[in-house]
């Protein structure tokens, strides 16, 4: 007995057990660190345990990167992406998310890289490459993003974002006019594409339309009453007017919902300190520095503003030759080409991580427990992105929580009745529910868009049937089987219908079929106990 003991001892590793067991737990940290305690011994170099070790050392930082992702910590992501690939270079999928950290960081040579190695494994990667048009604008190789843009809209004429991205792109080349033309495409596809609307309003300011901008943005200001850049917009628009009150309303709203808003402190500050409203103007600046420390010209001309109040009898003329000279030159507050200009964030790309989670091994997919918490953060400050309502969804359908994932699914449908995938989503989701007269309606609509695959019919044919809508689930099943005469299931369920029809010839006859027709072992069942229900 003590043999056996020891030789079944001998497949066990007490330092592997403890890392496996922090891995198992979801405690990644601690796995990582129990890993590395087990590569650094030289001894084991050669053993299954040490070759395991680096298999789940990687496993443990990749999962990190992903939690750290969708914190919006990218700059901790991208060690931890960068420490996977360390271990494994097979995971090619992480330079995705390392190009997307790299470009929110501000490293956008880097990031085109990145997803430029994306693309060399698989040149079809469509996220990849709208990710690679962001990080070339943000490069302002806009030539080169605007080339690439067209043509993925060759394939994908529907695809608002890339309409809208295209009109950025010809903003920062300054071409007003076809810039706004792409948002309005955007607008054709998805009528509630906030973006594209703000991105307008700001064309119009930049081109002296200050009453058509104006209109667009309190319109939006109403619809969107708790999205600060309309509010801000709104205040360089008064500002522009001389509507020196509601410019300084506006931009005080923006700062309400985001205290974080440097660029609307900047421009209250910069209203106030006109105005001979110094006190609260160096408010504001002060805030500025306290939010970033590192830019040196807010440091400065707080101290010539400060100096100049403190040292001269007329602290007013004193003030306005500073603010002539080193502040804002510009009285209207109109400087909206900078806005053009600045770096496009790729918001955290949800849809896309939670594809990678969908793909990994079952025990690691109570990931998606613990990412529903920080996907739920990011819905509520993105509210109106409706990318991320579909992503949040996904999480639910992966976990069981179907009334959740409903909910998620039709405020995305809600933000973009045309996005299809988000409609797909709701329809199974619908159909696991049992709700399926409101699956029906959405698979009518998927149908109408010339969505058209075997699967979906069959699907359809299965809520006819549990309707007992007998002659419509008929109509479905044979879609499908024109599609795909040896599709196993849908001769299944062709046979079940005429089953329960009495037409037991006609029944008899596709159950064989699917006999026929290489079924898996659930279907094989289902139709051989058909036969033998016939039978009896």
């Amino acid at each position: 007995m003590s043999i056996l003991k020891h030789l079944f001892n001998l497949g066990k590793d007490e330092k592997y057990e403890e890392a496996m067991k922090c891995f198992n737990e979801h405690d990644f940290r601690g796995a990582v660190e129990k890993f590395e305690n087990i590569l650094k011994t030289k001894t084991s170099s050669k053993s299954l345990h040490y070759n395991l070790s680096k298999v789940y050392i990687s496993q443990s930082h990749r999962n990190l990167g992903i939690i750290l992702f969708a914190m919006g910590n990218y700059s901790e992501a991208l060690k931890e992406f960068n420490m996977a690939l360390e271990f494994n270079q097979d995971y090619h999928e992480l330079n995705y998310f390392i190009g997307v950290c790299l470009n929110n960081l501000g490293d956008f040579d880097g990031a085109i890289k990145s997803f430029i190695a994306v693309l060399d494994a698989d040149p079809a990667n469509l996220p990849a490459r709208l990710k690679l048009g962001i990080a070339l604008h943000n490069y302002k190789m806009w030539d080169k993003a605007i080339a690439l843009y067209k043509n993925i809209l060759k394939a994908n004429p529907k695809y608002a974002d890339i309409h809208y991205n295209l009109g950025l792109s010809y903003l920062g080349q300054g071409k007003i006019d076809e810039a706004i033309s792409s948002f309005e495409d955007a607008l054709e596809i998805n009528a509630n594409y906030l973006q594209a609307k703000v991105k307008i309003a700001i064309s119009n300011i930049f081109q002296g339309r200050l009453e058509n901008a104006l209109d667009s943005l309190l319109v939006l200001s109403e619809n969107y009453p708790n999205y600060a850049d309309i509010h801000y917009y709104l205040g360089i628009v008064y500002s522009a007017k001389n509507e020196i009150e509601n410019a300084l309303e506006s931009f005080r709203r923006a700062i309400k919902i985001n205290p974080a808003y440097k660029d609307a402190r900047i421009k209250l500050a910069t209203l106030y300190c006109y105005f001979e409203r110094i006190e609260e103007g160096i408010k504001e600046l002060e805030e500025v520095k306290r939010l970033d420390p590192e830019d040196k010209d807010i440091s400065i001309i707080t101290c010539a503003i400060k100096s100049a109040v403190s040292s001269s009898s007329c602290p007013g003329e004193n003030f306005m030759e500073i603010y002539q000279n080193m502040l804002f030159k510009d009285k209207q507050v109109v400087k909206t080409m900078p806005e053009f200009n600045r770096g496009v964030s790729i918001s955290p790309d949800m849809s896309d991580m939670i594809t990678i989670i969908m793909s990994i091994s079952e025990e690691d997919r109570s990931l998606c427990e613990m990412l529903i918490p920080y996907v739920k953060d990011h819905v509520s400050m993105n509210e109106d992105y409706p990318d991320l309502h579909n992503s949040l969804g996904m999480l639910y359908l992966k976990v069981n929580r179907y009334e959740e994932a409903e909910v998620s699914f039709k405020k995305a449908v809600e933000l973009n009745p045309n996005y299809l995938k988000a409609r797909i989503n709701l329809f199974h989701t619908l159909k696991i529910l049992k709700k399926y007269e409101d699956a029906i309606k959405e698979g009518e609509y998927i149908l109408s868009q010339d969505i058209a695959y075997p699967d979906f019919h069959c699907v359809m044919a299965e809520l006819y049937l549990a309707l007992k809508e007998y002659d419509k689930a008929l109509v479905s099943v044979f879609k499908a089987l024109n599609m795909n005469p040896q599709y196993s299931k849908a001769n299944c369920l062709a046979g079940d219908i005429y089953k329960i029809k009495n037409d037991h010839d006609k029944a008899a006859e596709y159950y064989n079929r699917c006999l026929k027709s290489n079924p898996t072992k659930i279907l094989q069942e289902m139709a051989e106990n058909g036969l033998s229900t016939l039978k009896k």
